[in-house]
């Protein structure tokens, strides 16, 4: 009954955020500014592993070598559908570049094909895993609101628990400072 609670305490929580647009505090996670070199004691990014859209297991280790910027998202979360059109448009931008871009959809199992149907549908890029409601990973990047995006070295080590968005909502084109970043990072 208890872990019933929790689940559905922290679902809710992920309902509620889902609908802001505010940053969510990392607290205690070492982050770096765009640019600065990685210094011994630097915090490595947790180890997730996932399902991807074709079944196959991916984790994070496997993306050692790249930058790796990931989309934490839902199906029935409104503003991270609103992120899609310039997470695509950034994707295209760094085609053939050392960035991976990863969706991490924490759509609970019910919700499952729905995320693949959205995911096929829509001609989501880069690569699409499924979290489900995967408590470890909500907890190790302190997830409480999406969309969240992270943004993982080529050392594996986490530069940001709270990266610049696709979207500009002020603009509503591609945000600038994500681009930025990401050319900073590369020309390292």
């Amino acid at each position: 009954m208890k872990l019933k609670f929790v689940f559905v305490f922290s679902l809710g929580l992920l309902m509620l955020g889902c609908e802001k647009e505010e940053k969510v505090e990392i607290g205690e996670v070492t982050e770096r500014a765009p640019g600065e070199k990685v210094e011994a004691g630097l915090s490595l990014a947790p180890e997730f592993a996932f399902n991807s859209i074709d079944g196959s297991k991916v984790a994070l280790e496997d993306l050692r070598g790249k930058i790796v910027y990931v989309d934490i998202w839902a199906t029935w979360c409104r503003p991270c559908i609103m992120q899609i059109p310039a997470l695509k448009e950034v994707e295209e931008m760094y085609k053939g570049k050392d960035v991976q871009f990863v969706s991490v959809s924490v759509d609970n199992e019910r919700q499952k094909d729905k995320w693949s149907s959205m995911v096929k549908e829509k001609e989501l890029g880069g690569l699409q895993l499924f979290a489900g409601s995967d408590m470890k990973f909500h907890n190790d990047y302190r997830i409480s609101t999406i969309p969240k995006f992270l943004l993982i070295g080529k050392e594996g080590e986490l530069i940001s628990g709270d990266a610049p968005r696709p979207l500009n909502h002020q603009t509503n084109e591609v945000n600038q400072e994500l681009i930025t970043v990401l050319d900073q990072l590369l020309n390292e």
